[in-house]
């Protein structure tokens, strides 16, 4: 019989601690809570955009020698003074003759020495390039960091800031412990 006794008690001791210990813990559930409000808090944040802006841009070229003809200018010129000089030794209808003479020997001999010189003149020429560039474009723009949320749990209403909008209701932890004596 002592050891059913003994079996007993141990039972009874350790059911005892077992209900003592439970007591002493706290119970955590959830329950959901009324949304009263929840608004939205907006920050300013600076973005900073890359784009790409163009623009006609005079440039001059400047590629080599311009206006050179091969020629040409020397010929014209060596006409001209081969014309007054025939034209002074002529007389008469053969000053025509002459003229025209020395018009045709002096432009070949100065086509023969505009070729020779190598000389032009330098003329730079001008167009329009398209440029572009990347440009950083800032603004300000508005983004919610949180919201501040009103709500109402057994009659009694709690403020808290969330990183979300609840909606309508709210998950709550309720604890439960016993008071303290």
């Amino acid at each position: 019989m002592n050891a059913q006794l003994t079996s007993l008690l141990t039972a009874v001791a350790v059911l005892g601690t077992s209900a003592t210990a439970q007591a002493g813990r706290r119970h955590d559930d959830t329950d959901y809570a009324d949304v009263i409000s929840s608004r939205p808090i907006y920050t300013d944040v600076r973005v900073s955009v890359p784009r790409e802006e163009c623009f006609q841009e005079r440039v001059v070229y400047d590629d080599g020698y311009r206006g050179y003809d091969g020629g040409g200018v020397g010929a014209v010129l060596g006409a001209v003074v081969g014309g007054v000089v025939g034209n002074r030794f002529g007389q008469g209808s053969g000053r025509a003759v002459a003229t025209a003479a020395g018009a045709v020997v002096g432009a070949s001999a100065g086509a023969s020495i505009g070729r020779n010189s190598g000389r032009g003149y330098r003329e730079p020429s001008y167009g329009y390039e398209q440029r572009c560039r990347t440009v950083d474009e800032t603004r300000y723009e508005q983004r919610i960091d949180g919201y501040d949320v009103r709500y109402r749990y057994h009659g009694r209403i709690y403020d808290t800031r969330l990183p979300y909008d609840p909606g309508d209701h709210l998950a709550v932890n309720v604890n439960v412990s016993p008071a303290d004596y």
